[in-house]
């Protein structure tokens, strides 16, 4: 079957604007060589946008909680993921006391993760250390393994959190 319109609205008047009724839309089709005209019947809506924002605000402060677990395991599923290194690659999680100072908490402002372990941040961002605090020690090179910035903003090796079907799914 094959359906042709024409689009060239200046071939039919101008539709005055109706609020409620039945509208005559000016698109003209055949099929299979018989004329159709399609029709559409609008309804007047009032919508109330204050009370759908605060309805909408509060799903979310529901959601939150179940995001910030979410977002959590995600987190440690990075941490125990290979990560690029100097002589190949290897994961993060060694003694897992970097994953045990970690929290992911829903507050007011949105999700807050932090990691409290000492050398969370030269894990993350990479950097010069001074092994075991040995000061004669030669500094050694330790490669950033970004794994917050992967699972929050796509910002590395391991695949970013799925925000959008998180919400999909718990919003629907």
């Amino acid at each position: 079957m094959k359906i042709t319109t024409s689009r060239d609205l200046g071939k039919f008047p101008a539709i005055p604007k109706q609020e409620v009724g039945t509208l005559k839309v000016p698109v003209v089709g055949l099929v299979m060589g018989i004329p159709i005209t399609f029709g559409i019947k609008t309804e007047k809506i009032e919508l109330d946008i204050e009370s759908i924002k605060q309805e909408y605000l509060e799903m979310i402060d529901e959601l939150m909680p179940k995001l910030a677990t979410e977002i959590a395991k995600a987190l440690d599923v990075a941490l125990k993921s290979s990560w690029p290194w100097s002589t190949g690659s290897r994961d993060i999680y060694d003694t897992g006391a970097l994953a045990r100072s970690g929290k992911v908490v829903a507050n007011n402002n949105g999700i807050e993760v932090t990691y409290s372990a000492p050398y969370a941040n030269i894990v993350h961002n990479g950097g010069y250390i001074q092994p075991y605090g040995n000061q004669n020690a030669r500094p050694v090179y330790m490669p950033a393994r970004p794994w917050v910035s992967s699972v929050l903003y796509g910002e590395g090796p391991y695949p970013q959190f799925d925000f959008e079907g998180f919400m999909k799914a718990n919003l629907s």
